[in-house]
C-alpha cells in the first residue's frame, strides 16, 4: 500500500471512532423517558419562592388526592367506550356519549385545579404570582 492510501485509511478510520464515540455517548440521553407533566410540575414548584412553593406543594397533593375518584372514573369511561369500539355492530351514539362523558369529566378536573389554583395566587404578591404562571407555561416543542 502506498503512503496516500494508509493516511486516507488511518484519517477514515478515526473519523468512524469519533462518529461512533458521538453517537453512542448521546444514545442515554434519546433513551430516558421524558419526565411527566406532574413530575415537571413538582420540579419547578421547588424553583419557586416561600410561600407560593409550599401552598402550590398542598395544593397539588390535595387535588390529586380530590381527583382521584374522577380519574378512576375517566378510566372507566375509557375502557366503555374501547368496549363500544370493540363490539359489533359499532354504536356510534353510544360511543358519542362516551366521549363527552370523559369530556365532561376532564373539564371538571380542570375546573376544580383552575379554582384551586385561582385561591392560591389572589394571595400572592405580584413577583410571585410571576413565577406561578412561568411554572404552567408550556415549555417549548422538543424540550421535554
Amino acid at each position: 500500500m502506498n503512503r496516500s492510501l494508509k493516511v486516507v485509511l488511518l484519517v477514515s478510520l478515526i473519523a468512524n471512532v469519533l462518529l461512533l464515540g458521538i453517537v453512542l455517548g448521546a444514545a442515554p440521553r434519546r433513551l430516558e423517558e421524558p419526565p411527566s407533566f406532574r413530575e415537571r410540575v413538582k420540579a419547578d414548584i421547588e424553583k419557586l419562592p416561600e410561600p407560593a412553593r409550599t401552598r402550590m406543594r398542598e395544593n397539588m397533593e390535595q387535588t390529586h388526592k380530590a381527583d382521584e375518584p374522577t380519574f378512576a372514573a375517566i378510566r372507566q369511561a375509557r375502557e366503555e367506550a374501547l368496549k363500544i369500539i370493540a363490539a359489533e355492530p359499532f354504536d356510534e351514539a353510544a360511543y358519542d356519549r362516551q366521549v363527552d362523558r370523559i369530556s365532561e369529566l376532564r373539564g371538571d378536573m380542570f375546573q376544580h385545579m383552575s379554582d384551586n389554583i385561582k385561591a392560591i395566587v389572589k394571595t400572592l404578591p405580584p413577583e410571585q404570582r410571576k413565577a406561578v404562571a412561568d411554572l404552567f407555561k408550556r415549555p417549548p416543542p422538543g424540550t421535554t
